[in-house]
C-alpha cells in the first residue's frame, strides 16, 4: 500500500480528536502509545497535543502531518 493512500485511510478513520492509548488501534499497531509519550518527552511527537486532567491526546491534522513526516515506503517491509 502506498504511503499516501495510508495517510488517506487514516484520515478519514481518525477522529478529530483522539486519545494517546488508542494510537496502537487506530495506526494498526504501527505506534504504540508508550512509543509516543516517548517521543513526546524527547519534542519530538506531534504538534497538537492537548491534554484534559490526566490523559493526553492529539489533533487529528497535526497527528496526520507529523505520522506522514516517518512514514517512509519501502521496497521489501
Amino acid at each position: 500500500m502506498h504511503a499516501q493512500k495510508i495517510l488517506n485511510n487514516l484520515a478519514k478513520s481518525l477522529p478529530d480528536i483522539f486519545a494517546r492509548t488508542e494510537v496502537g488501534k487506530l495506526t494498526g499497531g504501527l505506534i504504540a502509545p508508550r512509543t509516543l509519550a516517548n517521543l513526546d518527552c524527547l519534542g519530538k511527537g506531534p504538534n497538537g497535543k492537548v491534554k484534559f486532567m490526566r490523559k493526553v491526546g492529539y489533533e487529528k491534522t497535526a497527528f496526520l502531518d507529523w505520522f506522514a513526516e516517518y512514514l517512509k515506503e519501502t521496497d521489501n517491509a
